[in-house]
């Protein structure tokens, strides 16, 4: 019996215990609550307090009063940052570093801090969306529940970042708030973050331009075909010029000119910490007898054993990274307190052997070639490879990754199912920053979808992203989700993953049309959309929604009738007279292509270029011109 009371006692103290640890921010209407910042507070935890008084407010209808810490410690406190109080003397903020967040219950207290650059703004974002249910699907779309009591069980939730940069390079995540929330960062500054870097990439043009030096020094610039090539050539839309070749790295001239040059860029920004030293993109690089014979001292494999084609035309030898990183690296010892950044791009992608880089050298490894409908750890050997080479160099890697078809925006581009396994992949082998280059236009393939699911992995790899997926096609789409997630999941069994078929960003629709794009999966997906469009024909801000994912289909029909001319696919039937005719269900599908282009504010159907109303000009042309023809 005595066993039994001490159970007993010991089961109600235990209940009791897990009972106090239970926080009432709020009930029914009212709190006790207040928001206590430093009195002497930062610009971000002012934001901070603000943000989370006003989600409370949105939340509850109520709102708590924002205080400093200079007014007497109460019980019911929501502590922000680094305030004045006892709480504050068990937190470690070494481990926090500059982006990791703290959550954390204490008796009655609930605490929300972080690292020291933007830790804290982050704390009260993941407070929000993992305890009180609130979403920010995209710039314009935040999802806010409504209820009258918040009470949250203990807390002691410590994150840091899987990496230290985080960039998606989609248009709509600019948005300052949405980078905050899902703690992106920025190269350029953009959604009014502050930017660490100095220079990006392609910067030898910049640190020594073939225009000033070219004529009276072609021996700075690249040799190969027999003679030095100091000139330019215009840019891909015309508008400007651009280097033809790269900077012979062995010229002591031009390590000369590159620093000083660099030099005075940094005193005009000298809060920048990372500045790229970078080749021009091309792979006209120097094939003088100092370089190669650098590139040959310090090349891991034989050059015919790791041959790429970036485009798809002629290959070249990857193996030009030896004087590169020999160049870098005495460019960074003349600059120890930067990072000096360097591609692994092309002709330089494969690690060097036999060579230290200094501790201050950033290597910016670029995925361009690898296929994107198989993971890059299985698909692309030969990627992988050259990534867990560097990552054997060096732990400061930040890998540029590419998610979308380029020439094509609105190409149905099914990747959805790589991107994890990609994420994860990099973050195994010692990246330390990524870069997911995304459509910085507007619009385009599930770009809202795409550009959350990145969002949410490159804080953590191992979130339940198909989770994450379906919430979101379900808050987005409403009635018609399922409808979205039949397409999806019809577009990504019919991708030739395993099946040794590459999925290029370079592609065109054309290329898939006896795949995922073939006559008879479009005319299934069309049903599909039929059938979605239908459920929500009658609410306007889910129909929008699905008629723009119906694009990349209508763009894929376009552009397959416009190659194959005509029969079923085609965008000409024979007319009365024998000639051949526009189809009009081709013309059509443009007409409502090009209409919800314009509605949505779509800016390019390709990168850089072609706004809708250009890519009607020109198609309503092909029309006309092979109808004239015939």
């Amino acid at each position: 019996m005595k066993k039994m009371f001490y159970l007993a006692v010991f089961l109600t103290f235990c209940l009791k215990t897990i009972v106090a640890q239970k926080i009432t921010l709020v009930q029914n209407g009212k709190s006790a609550y207040s928001i206590v910042m430093p009195e002497k507070a930062t610009i971000v935890e002012i934001q901070a307090a603000k943000v989370l008084q006003d989600y409370l407010f949105r939340i509850t209808g109520v709102s708590l009063p924002v205080v400093a810490d200079n007014v007497k410690s109460t019980a019911t406190e929501i502590l922000i940052g680094h305030v004045n109080r006892p709480e504050q003397n068990k937190i470690d903020y070494t481990k926090l570093k500059q982006d990791g967040l703290l959550i954390k219950t204490d008796n009655t207290k609930l605490i929300l801090t972080g690292g020291d650059k933007k830790g804290v703004i982050y704390s009260v974002y993941t407070f929000l969306d993992k305890y009180l249910g609130c979403r920010k699907y995209t710039s314009d779309f935040t999802h806010v529940p409504q209820q009258k009591s918040i009470v949250l069980s203990s807390i002691n939730d410590v994150q840091l970042p899987a990496f230290s940069f985080r960039e998606t390079y989609y248009n709509d995540v600019y948005d300052p708030e949405f980078m905050n929330w899902h703690k992106l960062h920025s190269f350029e500054g953009r959604g009014g973050d502050k930017t660490q870097w100095g220079y990006w990439v392609h910067t030898f043009h910049s640190l020594l331009d073939p225009k000033e030096y070219g004529e009276a020094h072609p021996e700075y610039f690249s040799f190969y075909d027999g003679k030095r090539h100091a000139g330019t050539i215009p840019s891909w839309d015309g508008s400007s010029y651009q280097p033809e070749a790269q900077l012979c790295l062995t010229n002591p001239d031009v390590l000369e000119i590159v620093c000083e040059n660099l030099k005075a860029a940094m005193d005009k920004k000298p809060e920048a910490l990372y500045w790229s030293v970078s080749q021009n993109d091309n792979v006209n690089y120097c094939r003088c007898d100092n370089c190669a014979a650098l590139d040959k001292k310090y090349a891991a494999f034989a050059p015919e054993e790791k041959l790429l084609s970036t485009h798809g035309g002629e290959k070249y030898p990857a193996l030009g990274s030896g004087s590169i990183i020999a160049f870098v690296n005495k460019v960074a010892e003349r600059f120890p307190d930067k990072i000096i950044s360097t591609l692994a791009y092309q002709y330089s992608r494969v690690p060097p052997k036999d060579i230290v880089l200094r501790r201050n050298v950033n290597i910016m490894l670029c995925s361009i070639e690898s296929s994107r409908n198989d993971p890059m750890e299985t698909g692309d050997k030969a990627f992988s490879e050259d990534l867990i080479g560097w990552g054997k160099l060096t732990d400061n890697i930040l890998v540029w990754d590419y998610v979308i078809r380029f020439s094509n925006l609105f190409a149905p581009f099914p990747n959805l199912r790589v991107l994890q396994p990609n994420i994860r992949f990099l973050r195994d082998n010692n990246v330390s920053a990524l870069f997911e280059q995304g459509n910085i236009q507007s619009g385009g393939d599930f770009a809202p979808l795409r550009a959350y699911m990145i969002a949410k992995m490159l804080w953590n790899p191992d979130i339940d992203i198909e989770k994450e997926k379906n919430e979101f096609i379900n808050a987005c789409y409403g009635p018609a989700a399922a409808g979205i997630k039949e397409y999806i999941k019809l577009l990504h069994d019919n991708n030739q993953s395993g099946k040794g078929v590459k999925m290029s960003i370079f592609g065109s629709p054309v290329q898939e049309q006896e795949s995922f794009l073939s006559e008879k999966l479009i005319a299934e997906y069309n049903r599909i959309f039929d059938r979605a469009e239908k459920k929500v024909r009658h609410q306007p801000e889910y129909l929008v929604r699905v008629k723009s994912a119906r694009l990349p289909v209508y763009y894929a029909m376009l552009e397959i009738a416009k190659a194959v001319k005509t029969g079923s696919r085609g965008a000409f039937v024979t007319g009365e007279d024998g000639a051949l005719i526009p189809n009009p269900k081709i013309v059509n599908i443009l007409y409502e292509f090009v209409y919800h282009c314009l509605r949505t504010n779509v800016s390019r159907t390709a990168e850089w270029h072609t706004p809708p109303k250009e890519y009607l000009e020109k198609y309503m042309a092909f029309l006309q011109g092979q109808t004239n023809s015939k």
